[in-house]
């Protein structure tokens, strides 16, 4: 068996815990998605990603219920619930050892928010409202790097455009779609998922960097971010901390992806970027 072919099963494997946090996790499943026994799974598995099975899903739900104790009206024990924990004390030791505080003082902000949201560096503008729109899935190819987002999205970046021009798939209507899966005030820069996409079809069955995904389709809330891409973190700022409270919309348990509209950005002076932020919602 290839190096390429173990990575790939390990990327699935990855991939399908992700998709499906709120499912109990069956180790049989995964095993047969990995195409090995399960006797070997768990210590493959670790190897590769660094944590346990268990861990990993934990840490990830611990992570997204930081989301919910922000910015929904939702319990705490339904918190605690969709984290897997039987009881609100369970899911309360879990969190202070994960964050160093309890999810009731995040829910009350008995404990600066500042570790887990930025605050906005200006007033929201009223100029800068979203599209509310319906969007079908989107098939794309895409590399994942992990680390600072600055970094990851360099190297993301780096392994899909190489791809797709040495492979001529990249036209003028081709969309670069960047998935920033992480919170990088919440999740430790070792940890931050970034992924660089392009929506065509190709093989990549030597890529050992590349994976196939799906960006699920759904209710969005679409902004225009003007400027820097250095300065996207003012304006998700603003959406979450401004926008979001007031609008009427809850987040969805997907990622935020943004769709970068300059041909060249190397080329193009940072005030004139344009950028598409898109935030997954529901009323």
């Amino acid at each position: 068996m290839s190096k390429h072919t173990h990575h790939d099963r390990m990327k699935k494997v990855a991939r399908f815990i992700e998709d499906n946090l709120n499912a109990d996790i069956n180790v049989g499943k995964l095993s047969d998605i990995a195409c090995y026994s399960e006797f070997h799974f768990h210590r493959l598995f670790h190897a590769y990603i660094g944590e346990s099975v268990y861990a990993y899903r934990k840490r990830l739900l611990l992570e997204r219920s930081i989301k919910h104790l922000i910015y929904s009206d939702q319990h705490l024990t339904d918190i605690a619930a969709q984290c897997g924990y039987e009881n609100q004390a369970s899911f309360n030791k879990a969190f202070k050892n994960q964050f160093s505080c309890t999810p009731g003082q995040v829910k009350n902000k008995e404990v600066s928010l500042d570790s887990f949201t930025a605050e906005p560096s200006h007033t929201w503008s009223n100029q800068m409202k979203p599209e509310i729109i319906e969007m079908e899935a989107i098939n794309v190819i895409s590399a994942r790097a992990k680390g600072s987002y600055g970094n990851a999205a360099a190297e993301a970046w780096g392994k899909i455009m190489k791809f797709g021009y040495s492979n001529k798939l990249m036209a003028k209507v081709t969309k670069r779609i960047g998935i920033a899966h992480d919170d990088p005030s919440i999740t430790s820069p070792d940890h931050i998922r970034y992924d660089a996409c392009i929506d065509v079809d190709a093989n990549i069955e030597e890529q050992d960097s590349l994976i196939k995904q799906v960006i699920k389709g759904g209710t969005y809330a679409k902004f225009i971010h003007k400027g820097s891409y250095e300065k996207l973190s003012n304006t998700y700022a603003q959406i979450f901390n401004a926008w979001l409270p007031e609008s009427g919309f809850t987040l969805r348990d997907e990622p935020c992806f943004e769709s970068y509209l300059n041909k060249d950005p190397r080329k193009t002076k940072p005030e004139n970027l344009r950028t598409e932020i898109y935030i997954p919602v529901r009323r």
